[in-house]
């Protein structure tokens, strides 16, 4: 259960103890049932005597029928009294009295707002006496109106408010649900279908396991389907909507097929008092949103997408199509999922979409991570246009994108190469513009693809050359001669030829009279300026092109993701770790496009830089399983690599040898970046793993790295190769000359540990290892190594390191008293008494 919804069950639980009713608010599904339940469970109240607990429902209540809710309470007798609201009321404490035998009676109210006026106010009475208590759910809806409002204004009950599960609730109880870890992307995904709805979270989950599109990925759970209401979801719906009105009936459609409508658009086609009813009954909500002007619309909803999504299900074709054909051509009605969903309908539906509003369903698309749906709705809107028309070719590079970032290369290929051949027929000279811009986006498309299946360079950078020389001939000058100048660098950066092509990238960049036009080259620049050591003009570099970036995204949607992606990794090898969090955290909202594998190992990246060896092989772990679903990037090299070094360093030497093994057969694809981080990561493996081909490997990467002018990688390995047995004359100087050169904290830190290492002082070492530490630094033993398990060695070197056992409990999500057990076993097993001590020990 989520921290949230304990703290609700104590404020519950509190309240009765203090002989106060209590109010539980909260929208349908997010759980006030449960916490009423457990707050309930094995209650003591007064002297310890258990409390009766007497339950009802408001949902029991019948229309027409006064104070039908309460007739498991009053009895036929009771309802006789129907008529005289003293004797209701008489009766109503007499049962509750009568059935307790004098000890303490809790009365549970579930779904007060659905009682009767009646009903309500009898109970009302009742709890204002004092005589019993109450614990009663209702919706918002509800609290607001009498008596509830009343009650609650005189401070006769308290109210407890529940809120939707955040992302992070929703992913604790995934973990819990599923029995294992999910990946980043399944969990925003579940998130955003849901809203945090707890209830309808849980009836997705089961649909979705049920139809396959929930998957274990080796004890990773990934879903790569599509959300969809399933039969319970259904039925509840039907619930939900049986008591509303012929009109209310009707503004429910309305609001599920725009989701969220306009009110000013809503109430052009129904009266205002449906709009109240679907307020008054909980499935709808009124709220504020900014338009596309900048100002506020006022907008109605229902609770979530998948809940529009099943009452959409009921609606009539007709009536479908009559609605859609309201909203066809708007756009700032709707946004996101709800965009999505309403574009696809109308499309189905056979009813014409612009290509602005098309679009911005599609970017929405993207932005949620369903580049399948990208295909559907391009695949539908394809067959009303005709071939070579205009749109046609947006059309067609929408869907090589959507393949593309579903790792279906060849798909990708093959529709670029379509546009190409399509439009190089074409004989006006000059091209027009759109034309031009079509065939530079065909040929960059054609070559990542290319690229991507595991061809050489040459073959990726062929297209380019040759819709080069295509347009020299037929096109006016314009940035899209910078762009493809530029997209040779990127092919070539992407590859690993970063040395090569560094300063050609940063002359680019540095004076590019179209900002737009190179964007992409901002990523592979700012990665090699990183294993250069120059952090500052990196960090600068990024800071230039991501607002250029976020200006472009109608034209290269992966651009700020991919410069989130460098800013990341530089000041992860900086060592400035302060406000190192997860990979476009600030991004998110922004319409970008993450790249889902990238971000969940992020993740596993922080985790490492802090010691946590755990956290890090559970994220770095569901980085791959993602991968396997849909590896835009091709980053699985480089996520193989990290795992194998936390598995390592965690204690599960087996695991970490595995994948150790299967690295050489990963394709590289968009890894090749990494290629100096990828040997790094290798090296540093070996050393937890103890092989004693760890020097040989370090001093290779050695002599790569000074080839390339990788001053930081050079400075690493070094580092390693005197810790694996090297003669310190051969690396104290030059480790002094590129920390020199090599920006940032932890350059110094490497430094001070090899003066101290050379020096032979150890207290001066171990001084020196905290500051590495704290720069993202964590070194494998070098003595042998102690029985310890993972979770002991992971909390013994972080005890080592300086941190306190509430600062390791905060970080590993344990209990003091947990982390403090741990250790005393590994003082134990050490042999030492101190954390100072474990130092010694377990270096």
């Amino acid at each position: 259960m989520p921290d949230s919804r304990r703290t609700a069950v104590a404020e519950v639980r509190a309240s009765l103890e203090q002989g106060r009713s209590v109010l539980v608010v909260g929208e349908a599904g997010v759980g006030k049932t449960a916490v009423a339940a457990r707050a309930l469970d094995h209650l003591t109240l007064g002297d310890g005597e258990r409390a009766l607990v007497v339950a009802l429902s408001g949902a029991a209540a019948r229309d027409g029928m006064p104070l039908a809710a309460l007739e498991p309470l009053l009895g036929d007798d009771g309802l006789l009294t129907l008529g005289s609201f003293a004797r209701t009321v008489r009766a109503l404490g007499e049962s509750l009295t009568s059935s307790t035998h004098g000890g303490p009676v809790v009365l549970r109210v579930d779904d007060a707002h659905l009682l009767d006026d009646a009903s309500a106010q009898a109970l009302s009475w009742v709890v204002r006496q004092g005589d019993v208590l109450m614990v009663a759910t209702t919706r918002p809806s509800g609290a607001s109106g009498s008596p509830w409002l009343e009650l609650w204004k005189d401070d006769v009950v308290e109210r407890v408010d529940l809120a939707p599960f955040t992302a992070a609730e929703i992913e604790q109880w995934l973990t819990a649900e599923l029995g294992g870890p999910t990946t980043v992307d399944t969990v925003r995904r579940i998130w955003g279908e849901t809203r945090g709805n707890i209830f309808h979270a849980r009836e997705l989950v089961r649909s979705e396991r049920a139809s396959g599109g929930l998957k274990d990925h080796g004890g990773v759970w990934v879903w790569t389907g599509r959300g969809a209401p399933g039969g319970r979801l259904l039925e509840l719906v039907e619930n939900d909507t049986a008591r509303l009105s012929p009109e209310g009936r009707r503004a429910l459609e309305v609001v599920a097929l725009l989701c969220p409508a306009p009110l000013s658009m809503l109430l052009d086609v129904v009266p205002r008092t449906a709009v109240d009813e679907l307020v008054h009954a909980g499935v709808a909500t009124v709220r504020s949103q900014i338009s596309d002007a900048g100002g506020s619309d006022v907008v109605v909803d229902l609770a979530h997408s998948l809940y529009a999504e099943a009452v959409r299900a009921g609606v009539p074709g007709g009536r479908r199509r009559e609605v859609l054909d309201l909203v066809a051509s708007s756009l700032h009605t709707v946004s996101g999922a709800s965009l999505v969903r309403s574009v696809a309908l109308a499309l189905d539906s056979g009813i014409a979409v612009g290509l602005p509003r098309l679009q911005a369903a599609i970017d929405s698309a993207f932005a949620v991570g369903q580049a399948d749906v990208v295909v559907r709705l391009v695949d539908v809107a394809l067959r009303t246009v005709p071939v070579g028309s205009p749109g046609w070719a947006e059309l067609v590079l929408w869907r090589a994108e959507a393949w593309w970032s579903l790792n279906e290369l060849a798909r990708a290929e093959r529709d670029a190469l379509e546009v190409l051949d399509v439009l190089r027929p074409v004989a006006v000279v000059p091209l027009p513009a759109e034309v031009t811009t079509a065939m530079v986006r065909a040929a960059q498309l054609v070559a990542v693809a290319v690229q991507y299946q595991d061809h050489e360079l040459d073959e990726a950078v062929r297209p380019l050359d040759e819709t080069r020389a295509w347009l020299a001939a037929r096109a006016e000058p314009g940035p899209w001669e910078a762009e493809l100048a530029a997209a040779d660098l990127v092919r070539a950066g992407f590859a690993g030829h970063l040395a090569e092509t560094r300063d050609e990238a940063l002359a680019v960049l540095s004076d590019a009279r179209v900002p737009g036009a190179v964007v992409r080259l901002v990523c592979p620049t700012v990665i090699g300026l990183g294993y250069a050591g120059r952090y500052a003009e990196a960090r600068s570099l990024s800071a230039r092109y991501l607002p250029v970036a976020l200006a472009h995204l109608d034209h290269y949607r992966w651009a700020p993701g991919e410069i989130a992606i460098g800013m990341f990794s530089v000041q992860m090898w900086s060592g400035e770790l302060d406000t190192l969090g997860g990979l476009g955290e600030d991004l998110e909202g922004e319409g970008v496009v993450l790249d889902w594998v990238a971000a969940q190992a992020s993740r596993g990246l922080v985790a490492m830089a802090h010691g946590s060896w755990s956290q890090a092989a559970a994220d770095l772990r569901a980085a791959n399983a993602r991968s396997q679903g849909g590896d835009r990037g091709g980053a699985s090299g480089y996520t193989g690599a990290a795992e194998a070094l936390a598995a390592a360093a965690a204690g599960n030497a087996s695991l970490a040898r595995q994948l150790l093994d299967v690295l050489p057969m990963r394709p590289l694809r968009a890894s090749a970046l990494f290629g100096a981080e990828i040997r790094l990561l290798r090296v540093d493996t070996l050393a937890w793993l103890r092989d004693p081909g760890t020097r040989v490997e370090a001093e290779s990467l050695v002599a790569w790295a000074r080839d390339q002018g990788f001053h930081r990688v050079e400075l690493e390995a070094l580092h390693r190769c005197l810790r694996a047995g090297a003669p310190p004359q051969d690396v104290v100087d030059r480790v002094a000359e590129l920390a020199a050169m090599v920006e940032g904290p932890r350059a110094e830190a490497v430094a001070q540990h090899v003066a101290a290492l050379a020096s032979a002082d150890l207290d001066l070492a171990r001084i020196a290892e905290r500051d590495l530490n704290r720069c993202g630094l964590w070194l494998p033993p070098v003595e042998t190594a102690i029985a310890l398990t993972p979770r002991e060695r992971e909390i013994a070197g972080l005890a080592a390191g300086g941190m306190t056992s509430r600062a390791i409990a905060t970080r590993l999500t344990l209990s003091v008293r947990t982390v403090d057990s741990h250790l005393a076993r590994v003082f134990a097993k050490t042999g030492v008494h101190s954390r100072e001590g474990l130092s010694g020990v377990l270096r």
